[in-house]
């Protein structure tokens, strides 16, 4: 009888089980990962940046999926080059490119959920528990909608059967709390909220009075993206010509014309 290798400790080595996935189905495996962090949030608000790198990790992989369903090269960012694939804003792109129909809805979420995924992977953030769950439910909500749209079937068969009460309550919840404002979906209070800002057409900065920038007349968003203005705001959903909300992060500074939540000219009131 042939005796087991062993390996430099002397002990037998067992022989390496190998794991191969399809991206759909790494993405079904982040989605009930995201759901676990998800449901222990309620006792340990730190799994609330798990729950959404997570659930951004699925919609990602189902973004490459359904390029690979058209070739599987468009997953590639060369695609001369097939080394490293595509972000999830390049996907989106690369779906438009090739004539793959993306709502208003499908790139304004898709834009947040990256926006977001950034912020938590990169910077320091604060976020109450209510404000994590309205966005988790709509990146929850846009899991259904994408994969009903893009693949033809519903994702409840491939989430496990643990998660099937979250996953109720969460499309319950978004029904309950989000409506459909500016063509695009946002926590009911949202619409009162971007009416309300619409009066504050002024900021004081450093002692000077500025009118402030409305959505589409970013000179920095501009020079990177001339189309940026044509769907919603991705943080705040405002329109085009219309002023952002308090602490949106796409509101340029009117004094010097950079990002106004990042900027040292300190607003010191609104009016």
């Amino acid at each position: 009888m042939k005796e087991k290798p062993r390996g430099p400790s002397g002990i037998r080595s067992k022989r390496a089980i190998a794991l191969k996935l399809s991206l759909i189905e790494n993405s079904y495996n982040f989605l009930n990962e995201s759901l676990k962090h998800y449901r222990r949030t309620s006792r340990n608000i730190q799994d609330w940046p798990f729950a959404l790198l997570h659930i951004t990790q699925s919609i990602e992989l189902m973004l490459k999926q359904a390029l690979q369903r058209i070739h599987r090269i468009l997953i590639f960012e060369d695609v001369d080059h097939p080394k490293y694939t595509v972000s999830l804003e390049q996907a989106l792109d690369r779906l438009q490119s090739v004539g793959v129909g993306v709502e208003e809805k499908e790139r304004l979420v898709i834009r947040k959920a990256a926006g977001y995924r950034n912020l938590v992977v990169h910077y320091e953030f604060e976020l109450n528990q209510f404000e994590w769950k309205k966005i988790y439910a709509q990146l929850f909500e846009f899991v259904h909608f994408f994969h009903v749209k893009h693949f033809g079937e519903e994702i409840h068969p491939h989430i496990t059967r643990e998660h099937w009460p979250t996953e109720a309550r969460l499309m319950k919840y978004f029904k309950k709390n989000f409506v459909v404002y500016n063509g695009v979906e946002m926590a009911k209070e949202s619409p009162a909220e971007i009416m309300a800002a619409q009066r504050e057409t002024h900021l004081e900065l450093g002692g000077v009075r500025y009118e402030r920038i409305k959505y589409g007349d970013e000179k920095g968003w501009l020079e990177i993206d001339p189309s940026f203005a044509e769907i919603p705001c991705h943080d705040c959903s405002v329109v085009k010509g219309q002023l952002h909300l308090d602490g949106c992060d796409v509101e340029e500074c009117p004094r010097c014309r950079h990002c106004l939540l990042g900027c040292d000219c300190s607003p010191l009131d609104h009016s």
